[in-house]
Formats: C-alpha cells, sequence, structure tokens
C-alpha cells in the first residue's frame, strides 16, 4: 500500500522552519506495514498544492497532508483539497463550537478569521483537534484517501496516534501487516569496517533487513523486520541483533536513542563514581557531552585551549611544560592525574591534541593522546586523526568517551 506525505507551508521551502513532521508520520506508517513511496515539501501557494495534491493521487492510495489548514489567507491546503476532488467547502457548526471553546479556555477572544478553520470539504470526515484550533479531515475517494492534519508538531503528532492511525488500520485492515525496526549504535570502527563485518547479513531483499548510517564517530545499524504480527516481527530482530552482537561485540554501546554519553554516565552511576574531565583541543565538546546527560556522576570540566592555561592548570613553568609536550602522552596523564585529584573525583579523564601538519582543503593532521586517571593507575591511548578542525574535534571527544566507556566495562586492562 502506497503513501505521501506533503508538507505545506513557504516557511519549510525558505529554511525558516525544519520539517520535523514528515519525519513522525513517516516513521508510523512504516510502522504499520505502509510504504512511503514520497514525501514533498510546497508552499502557500493554491495553485501550487492543487498540482501536488493531484500528481501524489495518481500515485498512491494514502495522502497526508500536514500544515495549511490554519485561520490566516495563506492557509490554502483546505480550499486546495476541496477544488481537486471537487468538494465544496462546507461549514461545521460543531467544528466552531469547538474551536470558540478552545479560545474560551485558554482565556483568549477569537478572531473572525478563525471561522474558516470551521470549513471542510463536502462530505470529508472531520478530525476533531482538542489541542488546537485547526481540526484536520479525511477525505475519501475512488483511489483512496486524503488526510490533511494541521502542521503544529504537537497537535499533529496527537491527532496523528490518536485519530488517524486508527482509521487507517481499519479502512485498510493493517492489523496483521507490521514493520518494526531497532537501531543498534556502534563507535571505534568507521561505517565501512563495519560493513565489512556484516557485508553477508545487509543482503537485498531479505527479511529482516540490515543497513547502516553513519554520522561522525557514530554508526547506526538499522534492523528492520516485516511480520503479521509484533510478536513475530520482534522475533526475527531479536535473532538478527544476536548475529550482529556476535561480530561486533563491545563496538556496539546502544540501542535505539541511547548516547554515549548516556551510557557513559549510567554505568559510572551504576559504579557509584565521580568524573572530572579537562580539554585542551575540543573545546569543551566532551564536557558538554557528558552535562547534557544530566547525570551527578559527572562533577568537573576544565577547557584550557591555550599552552599558557595548560601549564597554569599544572602549575608548572614554561620550560617544564615544553619538555612535557616532547612527550605528549605523559603530558596528557599529568592532566588526568590533576583534574582528578583536583576536582577529588574517582576518574580523571584528559584529553590532549596537536596540529602536526595540514592535508590541504582546510583539513589537518592532528595527533591526539588521552588519559584516565584512577587511584590505582593510568590508562593511555593515542589516535592520529585527520579532517577538518570541527570534526576532528567531534571524533576525539567520542574516542575519549569510548575509552572511558570500555574501562567502565573492565573490558580494558589497567596498569
Amino acid at each position: 500500500m502506497n503513501a505521501e506525505i506533503i508538507a505545506v507551508g513557504s516557511e519549510l521551502l525558505l529554511g525558516q522552519l525544519i520539517d520535523t513532521n514528515t519525519s513522525f508520520i513517516a516513521r508510523h506508517l512504516a510502522e504499520n506495514g505502509l510504504e512511503l513511496v514520497q514525501t514533498t515539501s510546497v508552499g502557500d501557494d493554491l495553485d501550487r498544492i492543487k498540482k501536488v495534491i493531484q500528481e501524489a493521487s495518481r500515485r498512491s492510495a494514502i495522502i497526508i497532508t500536514t500544515g495549511g489548514i490554519g485561520p490566516t489567507e495563506d492557509d490554502l491546503t483546505r480550499e486546495a483539497v476541496a477544488e481537486v476532488f471537487d468538494r465544496p467547502l462546507e461549514f461545521h457548526p460543531h467544528l466552531m463550537e469547538q474551536i470558540e471553546a478552545l479560545f474560551k479556555r485558554r482565556g483568549f477572544r477569537m478572531s473572525e478569521n478563525n471561522r474558516k478553520q470551521a470549513f471542510i470539504p463536502q462530505g470529508a470526515r472531520p478530525i476533531e483537534n482538542p489541542k488546537g484550533t485547526a481540526p484536520g479531515f479525511i477525505v475519501e475517494h475512488l483511489e483512496g484517501v486524503l488526510i490533511s492534519l494541521p502542521g503544529v508538531p504537537f497537535e499533529m503528532e496527537y491527532l496523528m496516534t490518536t485519530s488517524v492511525l486508527p482509521y487507517l488500520r481499519r479502512r485498510f485492515q493493517l492489523e496483521h501487516q507490521i514493520i518494526k525496526y531497532k537501531v543498534l549504535r556502534a563507535c571505534g570502527l568507521g561505517e565501512s569496517a563495519i560493513g565489512l563485518q556484516i557485508k553477508d547479513l545487509m543482503k537485498r531483499d531479505q527479511n529482516p533487513s540490515v543497513g547502516t548510517l553513519a554520522s561522525i564517530g557514530d554508526i547506526k545499524i538499522r534492523i528492520t523486520a516485516k511480520a503479521d504480527s509484533p510478536v513475530e516481527a520482534s522475533q526475527l530482530i531479536e535473532e538478527m541483533e544476536k548475529k550482529i552482537r556476535e561480530r561486533l561485540g563491545v563496538l556496539i554501546y546502544g540501542v535505539d536513542e541511547e548516547t554515549l554519553q548516556g551510557k557513559v554516565s549510567h554505568e559510572l552511576e551504576r559504579k557509584n563514581l565521580t568524573l572530572s574531565v579537562v580539554e585542551t583541543f575540543t573545546g569543551g565538546i566532551l564536557a558538554q557531552k557528558l552535562a547534557h546527560a544530566g547525570s551527578h556522576a559527572f562533577i568537573a570540566g576544565f577547557v584550557l585551549p591555550m599552552d599558557k592555561s595548560i601549564s597554569d592548570f599544572l602549575d608548572i613553568s614554561t620550560d617544564e611544560f615544553i619538555s612535557l609536550q616532547q612527550n605528549p602522552q605523559t603530558l596528557a596523564d599529568r592532566l588526568a592525574k590533576k583534574v582528578r585529584e583536583r576536582a577529588q573525583a574517582t576518574i580523571g579523564l584528559s584529553e590532549y591534541g596537536k596540529v602536526v601538519g595540514s592535508q590541504g582543503g582546510g583539513e589537518s593532521r592532528i595527533e591526539t593522546y588521552y588519559s584516565l586517571s584512577m587511584e590505582e593507575g593510568m590508562l593511555g591511548l593515542h589516535h592520529t586523526l585527520g579532517g577538518e578542525l570541527w570534526m576532528v574535534r567531534e571524533r576525539a571527544s567520542i574516542i575519549a568517551l569510548d575509552m572511558l566507556r570500555k574501562y567502565l566495562l573492565d573490558l580494558t586492562p589497567r596498569e
């Protein structure tokens, strides 16, 4: 069963708003066995909206529009739908009553413009909207259905889950068409290297299917299963996940929306440990990630972008600092120990980076050093990284977190 999404609004084309509605709808359509064949963004122009709807109706049985059903002159979706399907707009008194009641509850006076929102195409099913002033509607026609939803994300999401999906399941008997997915998250190897290890599991036209998606330092491995029931789909995913984990082992740090910093914070809390960090190269990215995790285990972060700030932090002379720079790993070790003692933390984590050459095109070659300091000893790591500075800093922060994660999991021997 083919489906399409049409996002209406000139603000989307101008880059003033990010279209999160399409991704939300797409995810829920896929989970219900519907194949999304196209998504379209169109501005607030009546003829263009009509043309997009006409083209979509020739391809797909299910069309979902978002946006363009507000009270202003440039909200034109309802007019476009009415003209495409030759359904004159009709006034619905009960929708008007609901809109007026919403304004009254919120302590606002309703504008006359809002009366426009009580009109929907003739014969359409209204979708009552208790979260806002824009009711949606469903137009059933010979080739399928068109569903119009408001563009305000929290209103659209509410109507999609409480009204639209139940309707689609009944209308198209989707109860036995289930698509489920799970995302495994990995770091420590690039996408191509991970792809080689699971190459045979990524063959086309198999169920469940496996695919990868890479971002800087973080690889997502998506497992998608089609089945007649949620239980069967979950079993298929579980079997494939087991195979992937057997291949990748410790490279996998989490699932779905879990983050590396979240996993590290959880392990710190579980073991009743505290952490302080010092960064000389990543500019606070590492501390920011840990702070966003919201854990009480992360107790201090220091950013030392200049040589003088590093030597002052270590309380050493310029000559001693210059000497230390000849052995960068020792320098990283000294920083980790100092930050642990200064913050009175269980673990001190340091990162030290040094640009050693240019690769052209704005890219640099950087030697990066990492150190963990614990009461019982030190743990060091070295990586040579290349690329644009912002990219290398992001990768370096992930390497530091992953080093800490593996230590916390007792997968790295201690000195």
